[in-house]
């Protein structure tokens, strides 16, 4: 897939042709007018009406007798006329009803590190919700009709497009994206979105969606991180496990997303293989020491996750910690440690 160098200028050619096409059109008019006041002599009231009537065919019949001069005037008014302001009040609809549309293309052409959420189904539905609360930009884009009405109805910006083409990708802001949710319910779709993104903009955060495990792999070889594949019924299924242990983890990820609404900040935390900390219990490693900085998680290199782990949890090297904190503690933590705390969003 090659993105054609003719498409903006594709856009400036509709311009063009849409501005030409109402000139057209007004100087029919003025020609129909001053035709009609120069053979029949009239005002220019009735002659701009004979000309309106007669472009529109709607049969009112003539303002006074015409001459000879002026019937045959008017078959060619009405032949050269007729269809030039028909393509001009089409031209006009088209742009009432995808003015809407375009506002929004607009909207996503001036976004900057703003994600992409391809496809707009039950999946990316809370997706689009919860970026909506938080006031973070993203752009939407999804290939049916209807679903794309609605997320206009409801403001949200969408391009209607094919989300595996590269030039759809780009229009969406790829090169300026933050990160790219890959939400189809076709893994083999969604690992051509991996691909491609991984190829225009390498480093870009992609989350995708994998309907079969056998397709994690893949998509983790594309350039997906192993803890952004996710699988909506591996996740789902979970989630009972953990409720039907009397573990409501629901709860705790309320109570995170409070604290994120009143400043607080989660990041990741990479322990290296070989590093002081690896070994060490929590409390050994004394990671925070006179801060406020919590360990949420710890996520092993297996996928193996321990939520809410006490001082005697031991570190292994390559594990990820889960923190949460004030914003700045959570960024001088890392100063500290001569370490990038990264975003878990």
């Amino acid at each position: 897939m090659r993105l054609s160098p003719l498409r903006p200028f594709d856009r400036v050619g509709r311009r063009v042709r849409s501005g030409a096409l109402w000139v057209l059109a007004g100087l029919v008019l003025v020609v129909g007018a001053g035709g009609f006041m120069w053979i029949e002599g009239w005002d220019l009231r009735e002659s701009f009406y004979m000309t309106v009537i007669t472009l529109s065919t709607v049969g009112f019949g003539e303002v006074r007798p015409l001459s000879e001069a002026g019937r045959v005037f008017t078959v060619f008014l009405i032949l050269g006329g007729v269809a030039t302001l028909s393509f001009a009040l089409r031209d006009l609809a088209s742009r009432v009803i995808t003015a809407p549309g375009r506002r929004h293309l607009r909207r996503i052409r001036r976004m900057k590190n703003h994600t992409i959420i391809c496809g707009g189904g039950r999946i990316a539905r809370p997706v689009v919700e919860g970026l909506t609360r938080q006031g973070r930009p993203f752009a939407v884009i999804e290939k049916a009709p209807e679903r794309v009405a609605q997320l206009v109805e409801q403001e949200v910006p969408v391009l209607e497009g094919d989300a595996t083409a590269e030039e759809v990708l780009v229009e969406a802001g790829l090169p300026r994206a933050r990160a790219i949710a890959a939400l189809l319910p076709s893994d083999g779709d969604n690992l051509s979105i991996v691909m491609t993104a991984g190829a225009l903009k390498p480093g870009i955060r992609i989350i995708a969606r994998s309907e079969e495990e056998r397709s994690r792999a893949n998509l983790e070889r594309a350039g997906a991180d192993k803890d952004d594949v996710v699988s909506p019924y591996t996740t789902a299924g979970k989630w009972v496990l953990h409720n039907l242990s009397g573990f409501h983890i629901a709860r705790i990820v309320q109570g995170v997303e409070q604290m994120r609404q009143q400043g607080f900040h989660t990041g990741r935390l990479f322990v290296p293989p070989g590093s002081k900390h690896d070994g060490l219990t929590l409390a050994q490693a004394a990671i925070n020491p006179g801060r406020n900085v919590l360990v949420l998680a710890i996520r092993r290199d297996d996928g193996e996750m321990v939520v809410a782990p006490t001082g005697e949890e031991r570190i292994q090297g390559k594990d990820t910690l889960v923190l949460i904190g004030r914003a700045e503690e959570v960024r001088a933590l890392g100063a500290d440690l001569d370490q990038r705390i990264l975003p878990t969003d």
